[in-house]
């Protein structure tokens, strides 16, 4: 999003045909695509764009049993257990890419009504949280039904990788940010500090163990692709090497390894200002610059 105006929605503004992309690298590898996402088809334009994007098959509201619901939305702990029939239903020999978004914990959190119980309360603060407390509340939920997917995974025979991260920050009360940023996020590194997301990659064969003090989500792919044993292709070997030089990228800014802190884009020099130059040149070739598409990097 570095190189995009600010604001936009690649979905729904910039793909019009079959964009270079992970599904795109695992389907040359032999994968089955699948998409998941238990809410509505037209959301975002998934209907029109998970197929452009090569997925093989896609899995919506309609095709859940919606027995098992939180608040207003299937569980996490129902999307997991399709997740695993699905896994099961596959032909052993083939190999198996789902990519699901949960629905579970989406905003607002001011519901008030059957299917939800709040079971974290927030205490020693200036005062009360309730959308945050609802939000954690949630998120509890997730835990038990994370625990329930890697237990059942940590028995099949097949290699599996899980991958498991947020997309954005949830929108609770601006009030509670503040209250733990211990004020305003005036500074860019709090601004920063604000929109970091957790995820993890858990495998149940042995694979080296480390934690990433400092990365962005456009370089999750190639965590993804080294922790399955795929080696990488061009385009994911550039983005490792550009991580190698600027660990941390987005909208606001980037992590600069001179500096050992965060700065405006603008601010960039000598081989970060490069290093940045390059991954936006080579992003504009894959979406824009279709003519002259490089065939290295994005060619099929």
């Amino acid at each position: 999003m570095a190189f995009l105006p600010f604001g936009s929605s690649p979905y729904q503004q910039y793909i019009s045909e079959v964009p270079y992309s992970i599904v795109a690298v695992l389907k040359k590898q032999g994968y089955n695509s699948i998409a998941m996402h238990p809410y509505y088809a037209n959301g975002w334009m998934r209907e029109t764009i998970y197929p452009l994007m090569g997925f093989d098959k896609t899995i919506f509201l309609e095709d859940f049993p919606q027995k098992n619901l939180v608040r207003e939305y299937v569980s996490d702990q129902e999307m997991f257990e399709e997740i695993i029939k699905v896994h099961q239903q596959q032909d052993e020999n083939t190999p198996l890419f789902l990519f699901g978004v949960t629905m579970q914990n989406h905003g607002g959190y001011t519901y008030e009504g059957p299917n939800f119980e709040k079971t974290i309360a927030i205490e020693g603060y200036s005062q009360n949280y309730p959308e945050a407390e609802q939000y954690l509340s949630l998120i509890h939920e997730t835990d038990k039904a994370v625990e329930y997917l890697i237990e059942y995974f940590e028995t099949v025979e097949r290699d599996v990788v899980i991958v498991f991260y947020g997309d954005h920050m949830p929108k609770v009360e601006a009030a509670f940010y503040e209250e733990l940023n211990g004020g305003a996020f005036d500074t860019l590194d709090e601004q920063m500090q604000k929109q970091m997301i957790p995820f993890f990659i858990w495998t149940n064969y042995d694979i080296e163990e480390k934690s990433v003090p400092c990365s962005s989500i456009n370089y999750l792919s190639t965590y993804v692709l080294e922790a399955a044993g795929i080696p990488l292709p061009p385009y994911q070997q550039f983005l490792k090497e550009t991580e190698s030089r600027i660990p941390a990228i987005n909208a606001y800014g980037y992590y600069s390894l001179e500096k050992q802190g965060f700065a405006e884009l603008k601010e960039a020099s000598g081989a970060e200002r490069e290093a940045i130059q390059a991954y936006e040149i080579l992003q504009y070739n894959s979406m824009f610059d279709k003519e002259n598409r490089s065939a290295h990097f994005f060619g099929n």
